[in-house]
């Protein structure tokens, strides 16, 4: 890929940042630290969205899954400690970064066989000290490590490298880092189209005005594709709610700070501050909705509560919803859009967008700044063709 001619005639930035998220605020800070000018553009207020509503959960893909994007996702988890260190320095906010681990809570039998051969297979994952990186456990050795577990199930998972970090603070270390480095952040800034001629982007059209800049870089999240007809062809995806809750255990047999406990798609998070997050639903199928409801709060409680005990007497303290972008291969949308010269992706991460940041914001700096990145984004192509799969 040949570099952008940065600095064009008539271009008021460098770059053109669209999506407020985690991830459109991690690349304009690399592209900034760069040396670029750079504009941020957010529909509605910064980090408020999906990455607000994700819990923060940071966990590697299943080592019985191989391939670049594996590869990428577990490259982007072993460097997040440093991400967040790097912030905490520059702007003087914690994003709260911890290690803890992962203890997931097996009651179906064939999820307990695939936990097993996860075992087996993260032989070849060890943590960076030798020690293995999943560990099947006994219900008794699992409650060793977090008393606070009940004592169903046929046992557990232990998964070391597993983290979460404070999304909320994470997300407000990265706006200050940002405009420490001058990127100009503006707000209530809808993008309506793209200014195109030919296939050469020159900038965006908004409600207040039109921003120019030879190179744009979508990362609107589940509103990417709708910005311009083409893209709803070139990258396909649908909105996916997840509800999630806040539950006060302080004073509670409640989990440790740190470890993340999971059963049956549900999470319980605990906090430094007494307080444990409880996620997520997966809902397609309900467009834009952002709403919670009974049912889908109701079942993450019965869930989380089958996991720990002592959290039915936890007080609820709020509920929220986030919609989460998911391609029809559930990939996301990273590098240059075909038809559409100066245009990158850097979108749909659906489940996976906390933990991609710090790997997908290098490479797409990379590809402006240097012309081309290090790493494989060949499998997350936009305009890549999708099978369909064969009817039974």
């Amino acid at each position: 890929m040949v570099g952008y001619p940065l600095r064009c005639m008539n271009s008021t930035s460098d770059a053109i940042v669209i999506g407020g998220g985690i991830m459109g605020l991690a690349i304009a800070d690399r592209l900034a630290r760069g040396g670029l000018r750079v504009t941020l553009l957010e529909r509605n207020r910064c980090g408020r969205g999906a990455s607000w509503a994700a819990a923060g959960l940071l966990k590697p893909s299943s080592p019985n899954r191989t391939g670049p994007m594996q590869d990428l996702h577990r490259s982007s988890l072993a460097a997040y400690k440093a991400f967040c260190a790097d912030l905490l320095e520059r702007t003087g906010i914690d994003p709260q970064f911890a290690r803890h681990g992962s203890i997931e809570v097996l009651f179906e039998d064939q999820r307990f066989r695939m936990a097993a051969s996860e075992e087996r297979a993260g032989l070849d994952q060890p943590m960076p000290d030798g020690s293995v990186t999943w560990e099947m456990l006994t219900v008794e050795e699992a409650r060793s490590v977090e008393p606070s577990l009940g004592q169903e199930g046929m046992g557990a998972i232990f998964c070391r490298s597993a983290a979460q970090v404070r999304t909320p603070r994470l997300l407000q270390a990265l706006a200050h880092g940002c405009r420490n480095a001058g990127v100009q952040i503006i707000e209530g800034a809808a993008v309506e189209a793209l200014l195109v001629e030919g296939e050469r982007l020159g900038g965006v059209q908004t409600r207040a005005g039109r921003y120019e800049a030879p190179a744009v870089i979508l990362a609107a999240g589940a509103w990417s594709n709708q910005v311009d007809d083409r893209l709803a062809q070139l990258m396909p995806a649908k909105p996916v709610r997840g509800q999630s809750l806040l539950l006060d255990g302080s004073g509670l047999a409640t989990p440790n700070w740190g470890l993340v406990i999971e059963c049956r798609g549900c999470y319980v998070l605990p906090r430094a501050d007494g307080l444990v997050v409880v996620g997520a639903t997966v809902e397609p199928g309900v467009g834009f909705d952002e709403r919670t409801t009974e049912e889908g709060i109701g079942g993450l409680i019965a869930k989380a509560v089958s996991m720990v005990p002592a959290l039915a007497d936890a007080p609820l303290v709020k509920s929220w919803a986030g919609l989460r972008s998911c391609a029809p291969d559930a990939r996301p949308y990273i590098g240059p859009v075909s038809g559409i010269d100066g245009l990158i992706a850097a979108t749909t991460h659906y489940r996976t967008g906390i933990t991609m940041a710090p790997i997908t914001a290098s490479a797409v700096a990379d590809l402006i700044i240097n012309g081309q990145t290090k790493e494989d984004i060949s499998w997350c192509k936009p305009g890549r063709s999708f099978e369909r799969k064969r009817s039974s």
